[in-house]
């Protein structure tokens, strides 16, 4: 063999390597970038799966507490009344004070907020009374524990003393559905 077809066929041959090399990384390089794709796809389904199933298992345990949960509506429905009830609540308050010893005057706030359907409404009240202050912590524990019709929450007071006698004046909300 000739030095010069020795040198020419060294480089085909090297040429050739060279070429399969630069092909063979650029395919390596493509592939891996497409499998690196379908690998972040696959995890994302992964995670939505995870998802759907937390879901699914959420679901099923809402339709398993349906039972519960229309029992506790109804103890719900029980405590609040109408708005309409709010008629009678004034008269429980004056009866509530006479029967504690306590001279109260009430009066309702005049913008009532109406029930909605995943929520109770509301008017606000205000209520002074004064007598002894053992009748009117009575007092205030018999107003929010023992009202049979509507359900009350006093926010704010203040208590004041003159001599042997206290005045408190509170604002408040009755709840109504």
């Amino acid at each position: 063999m000739k030095p010069e077809n020795f040198k020419k066929q060294a480089w085909i041959g090297i040429g050739i390597v060279a070429a399969s090399v630069i092909v063979f990384g650029a395919a390596f390089y493509v592939l891996t970038g497409d499998i690196q794709k379908q690998v972040d796809a696959i995890a994302g389904y992964r995670s939505d799966i995870a998802n759907q199933s937390a879901l699914i298992d959420s679901y099923g345990n809402l339709k398993a507490n349906v039972a519960s949960a229309t029992a506790y509506q109804a103890a719900m429905d029980k405590l609040l009344g109408t708005q309409d009830n709010l008629i009678a609540f004034p008269s429980q308050i004056d009866s509530i004070a006479r029967s504690d010893g306590v001279d109260a005057k009430f009066s309702f706030e005049s913008n009532p907020v109406p029930a909605g359907p995943n929520m109770a409404g509301y008017v606000g009240f205000d209520l002074n009374a004064t007598g002894p202050l053992s009748s009117i912590s009575t007092f205030l524990e018999d107003i929010e524990s023992s009202t049979p019709i509507l359900l009350s929450k006093i926010d704010t007071f203040d208590l004041s003393q003159s001599g042997q006698t206290y005045t408190i004046a509170t604002k408040g909300r009755v709840f109504f559905k």
